[in-house]
């Protein structure tokens, strides 16, 4: 019985080991801590400890009850005592899987819903677990026999880690079947070939020093590394609880809570959050009731950038897209970049997010700090998601109870495609050709059917009149219904009282071309119509008034932080913006003079694809102060400037007759290209395959 226990407790002190080489990696890589996030790092690291120690008992008590039922089955007689073999074989094991664990990548995606992170341990705890049971059915056999059973089963352990963390990454990184199916039979061919080669050579180190390590490892060393295992993973998990918990009372202590909302492809002209009559339409009526009226309307945003990543990402780190460096189509935001939602998960709030498109789920990077990521309606440009990101939002809300919170809720509806809505039939009197394209098509197989393939390239679009008037229409019945969606959310925060201790930020993160410049979409230039968007914020404190004056969206980082009393993260890069002027605790309510903003578009992918069409390859930054706007192309090396006061729609280059403002403006911009460029990000971190795939139905590739 005692050797039977003694192999349980060494099963499960390979999974405390595991553990451990998680929270060892996870500290010594330094990320946390290096921002300042002692209480993550810590606590990260335990969740590590404490999973292994978890899978590693769960595997150790499934050992002792096969053992247990192969006695009764027996007659209440075992077959055979487990000697030293089966000891010799744990600590082995042990070692094999620290170095695995160490090995294997950092983190992947999600497979069937369950993170990398989990999938890992468990499925080594399944192998930990069958070899164990393989181990005492060894021990039926002749001592001889034992010996050659305990070689194979030591190489089936070395290729089976290794085969086990590869297949789950690809796996969890979305792979397609086939393609894991093809690693999969290389794999088993390698590991044949392998064997045939390398067995000789293993042998004579495992019957050699192997044997001699193990029997110092399975006595009384081995009993007190377990011991040691043991201690540091409890020790590690009531650091990392005890962490977490002092941050959280801090957290319930300032009464504070904060929800972003985000509406994708928004642009600002089509909003109504001043007045009813602003636009040509009220698309915004239950915002500007429930929001606008008890905050500040910022009518100068200018978004980071002129598509969803490097925009969002911006607003998440508080840095240019250059410096975070998720700017590419094909690119991600790195790990090593410190999210709005990991600042405030270490101080204690607890992180949900519900999101609808492809660049904020898990793959993309942006789901880095949030506890709660609901990513079950990133479902395409045909979907109409809406209704379900208000219905998990609440579902979020009611169940985070009395915890602070920071919820981040992002709808989508409003890009292309275009669906119709009954409550909002606007584009219902057209009967022409371009309904089943706006409906049906994705946004670069509608460009090329209406010729609107930008100033980029030659000939004139077949859209008429009548069909560019259809386009803004269906366009506008996007807008409303999802407005509609966000104002269910706003009742939901009136009927529960939360306006006294919540900010709420209304953002967009880019606008969309509507033809007015031959071409449908965005990500391509940076005038007015692809990077002004809207942006309000309600605060306990905040008083309704409108700011005119041009503000950077990636300033929602400090402002928040600001909000909720925060100090300042450590950064190796460029310090984030300054907090928005919201008229509580600032020195001076008024800017003391308009500042210029920077946005920028880079959407290149890594390599052209043949056959395509739309290619989006585009170098562009610009500045503005409010009226004028100088917008620079570096790939053809030109610059124009524009005067948004009297060519709001940006048709004249008034470069000529404006010289000094051109040069001005143009010394600002370098200036500032020069100061981000200098703290860029370094290399970028690649969407795989499958990300790759449906970012080009969404007509981004």
């Amino acid at each position: 019985m005692r050797a039977r226990t003694m192999l349980a407790v060494e099963v499960a002190a390979v999974g405390v080991a595991v553990g451990l080489a998680l929270a060892a990696r996870e500290l010594a890589e330094q990320h946390y801590l290096a921002q300042g996030l002692w209480r993550t790092a810590l606590w990260e690291a335990a969740r590590g400890a404490v999973g292994g120690v978890y899978v590693g008992l769960a595997a150790g008590l499934a050992l002792l009850g096969v053992i247990w039922l192969w006695q009764r089955s027996a007659g209440g007689e075992a077959a055979r005592p487990l000697d030293e073999w089966g000891r010799r074989y744990v600590p082995f094991l042990m070692f094999l899987t620290g170095i695995a664990v160490l090995l294997s990548p950092e983190s992947g995606g999600h497979g069937a819903g369950v993170p990398y992170r989990v999938l890992l341990p468990a499925s080594y705890g399944v192998m930990w677990f069958a070899l164990a049971v393989a181990s005492a059915t060894v021990m039926k056999r002749s001592v001889a026999d034992q010996a050659e059973a305990w070689f194979r089963i030591r190489w089936l352990s070395a290729a089976g880690l290794g085969f086990v963390a590869t297949f789950l990454h690809i796996w969890t990184l979305g792979f397609r079947p086939m393609y894991l199916g093809l690693f999969s039979a290389g794999a088993l061919v390698a590991c044949a070939v392998l064997y045939r080669v390398l067995a000789a050579p293993a042998r004579f180190v495992n019957d050699k020093a192997g044997v001699r390590v193990a029997r110092v490892l399975a006595g009384r060393v081995g009993r007190v590394l377990i011991l040691l295992a043991l201690v540091a993973g409890a020790g590690l998990g009531v650091a990392g609880t005890t962490g977490m918990s002092r941050a959280q009372a801090k957290a319930r202590a300032r009464g504070r809570n904060v929800i972003l909302i985000g509406i994708d492809t928004l642009r600002a002209d089509r909003t109504s959050l001043v007045s009813p009559t602003e636009h040509e339409r009220d698309l915004s009526p239950h915002v500007r009731r429930l929001l606008a009226g008890r905050g500040r309307v910022f009518t100068g945003a200018i978004a980071q950038s002129s598509w969803t990543l490097p925009s969002f990402a911006s607003m998440f780190t508080g840095l240019y897209p250059e410096q975070h460096g998720a700017e590419h189509l094909d690119s991600t935001l790195s790990a090593s970049q410190l999210t709005l939602a990991e600042v405030l998960r270490d101080a204690g709030y607890h992180t949900m997010s519900v999101v609808s498109c492809e660049y904020l789920n898990r793959a993309s990077g942006m789901g880095q700090g949030f506890d709660a990521l609901d990513e079950s309606q990133v479902l395409g440009h045909q979907a109409i998601t809406s209704q379900q990101i208000t219905d998990r939002a609440i579902r979020l809300l009611d169940s985070n109870g009395d915890r602070p919170f920071f919820l981040f809720a992002h709808y989508f509806d409003p890009h292309f495609c275009y669906r119709s809505h009954e409550e909002y039939p606007f584009g219902s009197w057209y009967g022409g050709w371009l309904r089943d394209a706006v409906e049906k098509m994705d946004q670069n197989a509608f460009c090329m059917a209406i010729g609107a393939l930008g100033p980029a390239f030659a000939g004139q679009s077949r859209a008429t009149a009548e069909d560019r008037k259809f386009l803004r229409d269906m366009y506008d019945g996007e807008i409303a219904y999802t407005e509609s969606q966000v104002g269910r959310l706003l009742e939901y925060i009136d009927r529960k009282g939360l306006w006294d201790s919540t900010m709420v930020i209304f953002v967009g993160d880019h606008g969309e071309e509507l033809l007015e410049r031959n071409f449908s979409g965005h990500s391509t230039t940076l005038y007015q119509e692809q990077i002004r968007m809207p942006l309000m914020i309600a605060a306990p404190g905040v008083t309704h008034s409108v700011e005119a004056g041009p503000v950077e969206p990636r300033a929602i980082f400090a402002t928040v932080r600001g909000f909720l009393g925060l100090s300042r993260a450590q950064r190796a890069a460029a310090s984030p913006a300054n907090p928005l002027p919201l008229g509580i605790g600032e020195r001076h309510e008024e800017r003391p003079s308009p500042v210029p903003v920077r946005s920028s578009t880079r959407p290149v992918a890594q390599a052209p694809r043949p056959g395509e069409i739309v290619v989006k390859y585009v170098w562009l930054t610009c500045v503005t102060d409010g009226r004028w706007k100088l917008i620079k192309d570096h790939l053809h090396g030109r610059a124009a400037l524009f005067d948004l006061k009297r060519d709001p729609w940006e048709t004249v280059d008034c470069s000529a007759v404006n010289p000094q403002r051109r040069r001005d403006l143009e010394r600002a911009l370098d200036e500032l290209d020069a100061r981000v460029s200098g703290t860029a990000a370094g290399p970028r971190t690649e969407a795989d395959e499958e990300q790759q795939r449906r970012l080009k139905s969404l007509g981004y590739l």
